[in-house]
């Protein structure tokens, strides 16, 4: 009798954990993909299209980049160009989680002004069986440590000179 009063007093524990855990997962997304794309500006903005999978695993098409060094450089730097796969490594990944965890998806938006000289950003995740689009000229400062780890990730991962050219999905679902 006191086996089932103890185990009838531990049941709303068991249930409620459960609760939170289920809001939890709500929360902090579980992202399957992230595709980040940038432009050409009237200057020397680096054009690169990157796909992260959930796995590590990374496609990149640098399709213009720029050397760099302390100052800014108007030299092409062909060694960087071109279709890469690779892997993200644990540090940049474990940043890139943890953004996407903690940026508020759900409610990020940005403004899609493409007005003026910049280079256009355009973020494609997928998280929760969710897609959600983004993009923007001036994305909102909420999401420039986003922005900062996926160029990190297009210059500081383990890449290696692709074979064959790849597709990365774009935002116009014509081009998909």
């Amino acid at each position: 009798m006191t086996k089932v009063l103890s185990l009838l007093m531990f049941l709303p524990f068991l249930a409620g954990s459960g609760a939170r855990t289920d809001r939890q997962n709500e929360q902090q997304p579980s992202f399957e993909k992230i595709i980040f794309h940038t432009s050409a500006c009237y200057g020397f903005c680096s054009i690169y299209h990157l796909q992260v999978e959930a796995d590590k695993s990374l496609y990149l098409f640098a399709e213009t980049v720029y050397k760099t060094d302390k100052d800014i450089s108007i030299q092409r730097d062909t060694t960087k160009t071109g279709y890469f796969t690779g892997t993200v490594n644990d540090s940049l990944f474990a940043h890139l989680e943890q953004e996407l965890k903690t940026i508020g998806l759900d409610t990020l938006e940005f403004n899609g002004v493409s007005c003026c000289d910049g280079s256009m950003i355009t973020i494609i995740v997928y998280y929760n069986g969710k897609k959600k689009l983004l993009k923007s000229m001036f994305p909102p400062a909420k999401a420039r440590k986003l922005i900062d780890i996926l160029y990190a990730i297009c210059g500081k991962s383990n890449l290696t000179k692709a074979d064959r050219k790849f597709y990365i999905e774009n935002e116009n679902p014509i081009m998909n």
